[in-house]
């Protein structure tokens, strides 16, 4: 007989600020506040199937750790894609720093992503043990886009490695993948915060976590592609503002100027999202109060 409600939490995607999701859930353990379900997009699929499969945040935050400082996270090569200057901080408007336009759009034609799917795949291997996502211990799902249909795939099933490395492969700088007559890319297309995704898991309250930029930096005199890849980031924005809000719990943690790559900085948005979590502790235990007094008064 069911008592209590499910609670999910659906962990948004933004690269690096996805970090933050360690800090939520730190939080959340340490006030014995349980997760039933885990959705996660882009780094939130990867922090996701982390906990759930060993729940437990001290030993996620070691892994994360013994990874940033190892000669594996230098190969990634991600400190040379970190913007230099503050106030444009996408990836493209690097690219028009460091090369001229013509390069830039040659290379756009030609190839489908900056780097090799596999090292993604090898860092993903390196934090997440192999298995099918129905072994972990969390129920767990990852959100993908697929670019033809624009449809968002949600994986509960098959290897979860695979799964994680789809779910993450940020557009323009890992290729789409190939899979059964589809051509899928980062969750974060259309599904930014998966709160909807957790909800078909069977989550009764979700918890959402968007970690995009709180403020986004003025433009100054901005080529072509700035324009576009600024355009990109305020779509985004407002999809993940729009969907955040359909959460029964709604954490922003508050990460001003973050570039995704910037992963180093990771105690930093830990912090950032252990303080927003703790701060809404009040409104999460209410919610779960009310939430258990009616199931309590169903299923009596």
């Amino acid at each position: 007989m069911k008592m209590k409600s499910k609670v999910g939490i659906a962990l948004g995607g933004g690269g690096a600020r996805g970090l933050a999701h360690v800090g939520v859930l730190k939080a959340l353990e340490e006030e014995r506040i349980p997760i039933y379900i885990i959705a996660g997009t882009s780094m939130g699929s990867i922090i996701g199937a982390m906990y759930a499969q060993y729940p437990d945040v001290n030993a996620l935050i070691h892994k994360l750790e013994t990874f940033f400082s190892s000669q594996d996270y230098e190969s990634l090569g991600l400190k040379y894609i970190i913007p230099k200057n503050d106030q444009n901080p996408s990836f493209l408007n690097q690219l028009v720093k460091d090369v001229t336009q013509r390069i830039v759009i040659n290379i756009a034609h030609s190839r489908t992503g900056i780097i090799k799917t596999e090292r993604l795949a090898e860092a993903v291997a390196l934090l997440i043990d192999d298995g099918d996502i129905e072994d972990t211990q969390i129920p767990f799902g990852c959100a993908a886009t697929d670019l033809n249909s624009g449809q968002t795939i949600l994986f509960q099933r098959g290897n979860i490695r695979e799964a994680v490395t789809i779910s993450s492969s940020i557009p323009g700088f890992i290729p789409p993948h190939k899979w059964d007559g589809r051509y899928l890319t980062d969750g974060g297309v259309t599904a930014p915060v998966p709160i909807d995704e957790a909800r078909e898991m069977g989550a009764d309250v979700v918890i959402g976590v968007s970690v995009d930029a709180n403020n986004i930096q003025a433009l100054d005199d901005p080529h072509i592609l700035d324009i576009i890849s600024r355009a990109d980031q305020v779509r985004g924005k407002y999809l993940s503002r729009y969907q955040l809000s359909t959460a029964d719990v709604q954490l922003h943690p508050h990460i001003e100027d973050a570039h995704w790559s910037e992963l180093l900085r990771y105690r930093e948005f830990i912090d950032s999202g252990e303080r927003e979590t703790r701060e809404k502790l009040p409104q999460i235990r209410n919610i779960l109060r009310k939430k258990n007094s009616i199931f309590r008064k169903l299923f009596s």
